[in-house]
């Protein structure tokens, strides 16, 4: 077989091995970032490093096959030694990581409006969100649109079409990128991760109506019809592809937030137990086997108990608390932006010919020094001159206020 058993192993662990060695020989400041504190949610954080991970482990087998045997697809029983109920499990495991970053986003959002009873600052907010999310993707669509100059630009007759395949990368996911590549089709050089970016966009812009729905009185009435709805839109087929198990992975991630601010103490107690995350990892995985779509309800609701688990506290046996695990979660966003840029180049370019595992670990490799780069350099600047803008609009309308106060009561 062309992937052997030892392969699949391997890669399972790699991003975690090769996270490690990447701290080992990163300066002291670059670490004191991977170690900074992440929240009051702490096992959130880390969860992004697994589901970036699993969705960067799923897309390494699309970018083999589509190197070796022309079409981008998921492993299967032909390249790898395995069944066919476990080459469903293993590609699934890229849909497990977009829906737990759903159900993170989900959680955030509700968690924001509940505590703020719906009044949250939409201008810091969007602020915010603007500036953690813009310059890493600026920088992985300037290092796309690099690396498709120099190893080969996809011919277009005219200056027109050069310009506006170029400009279609900085549109943030908002439109779909064109082709820019010699060696690839469109976004595969990206892996295709754009369209959870465009979803997300929605979510955003969304965001001040969600905000009327999470009040104390409304919220978990709203989130139960949003549900109700949802399932049976999906059941008649209404939605195409898995747009409905992203909608109630977000759901999911609601519910998960108002459970936390208005759960019991006992009810929370028995949620972060292990035992009952790991019986949502067993539900999912069984129905994941038995070849039910990652997207369906079975799957989701095994997801939807590790997750709501995980956001009470629970360290899932301590696997949250390794701190390879922690680093990962906090170069998450990069490391999901960027990784399918480095399969191809390495499966394409650099290690055509390498077979499975070398171009797939060097791939990883490249993707998480890039993404320690871009976090520490980019990331974190970008969220820090948000919160400076926003926080600089507030003084300056605290001042205004208290200048048009002080002319209205002046004689």
């Amino acid at each position: 077989m062309e992937i052997s058993l030892y392969d699949l192993i391997g890669v399972f662990f790699a991003p975690v091995i090769i996270m490690c060695f990447v701290y080992a020989m990163s300066p002291k400041n670059i670490k004191v970032s991977l170690n900074a504190d992440p929240g009051r949610y702490v096992n959130i954080e880390p969860l992004r490093g697994i589901a970036a991970a699993l969705v960067a482990i799923s897309h390494s087998f699309f970018s083999y096959n589509l190197t070796y045997h022309g079409s981008w697809q998921p492993i299967n029983s032909k390249v790898a030694d395995i069944s066919e109920p476990v080459a469903h499990m293993i590609f699934s495991i890229g849909g497990v990581g977009v829906m737990l970053f759903f159900m993170i986003t989900g959680f955030l959002f509700f968690d924001k409006a509940i505590k703020s009873d719906g009044m949250v600052d939409f201008r810091r907010f969007y602020i915010g969100r603007f500036f953690r999310i813009v310059p890493a993707y600026m920088v992985v669509a300037i290092l796309i649109l690099l690396i498709a100059f120099f190893t080969g630009y996809y011919h277009y007759n005219t200056p027109k079409e050069y310009i506006l395949s170029g400009v279609s990368w900085l549109t943030f996911g908002l439109s779909t990128p064109l082709t820019v590549s010699a060696h690839i089709d469109k976004y595969l050089i990206i892996a295709g991760v754009l369209w959870t970016l465009n979803i997300e966009w929605k979510f955003y812009f969304l965001y001040p109506l969600i905000c009327q729905f999470a009040k104390y009185k409304v919220a978990l009435i709203s989130l139960a019809a949003f549900f109700l709805v949802v399932c049976a839109l999906a059941y008649l087929g209404f939605f195409d592809g898995n747009v409905g198990g992203i909608f109630l992975s977000f759901i999911a991630g609601g519910f998960a937030a108002s459970s936390i601010n208005w759960g019991g103490e006992a009810f929370c107690r028995i949620i972060r137990r292990n035992l009952f995350a790991l019986t949502g990892v067993i539900i999912c995985a069984v129905s994941l086997y038995f070849q039910l779509d990652v997207y369906s309800f079975l799957p989701w609701m095994g997801i939807f108990m590790l997750f709501l688990s995980i956001s009470h506290g629970c360290s899932v046996l301590g696997v949250l608390n390794i701190s390879p695990v922690r680093w990962l979660g906090a170069i998450s966003y990069s490391l999901y932006l960027s990784h399918g840029v480095f399969l191809f180049l390495c499966n394409k370019i650099l290690l055509n010919g390498y077979g499975y595992f070398v171009p797939a670990t060097s791939a990883f490799s490249m993707a998480i020094l890039f993404s320690v780069i871009s976090y520490h350099f980019v990331e974190k600047i970008g969220v820090k001159l948000g919160r400076k803008i926003s926080e600089g609009k507030q003084r300056h309308e605290n001042i205004e206020s208290k200048s048009s106060t002080s002319r209205s009561v002046s004689p």
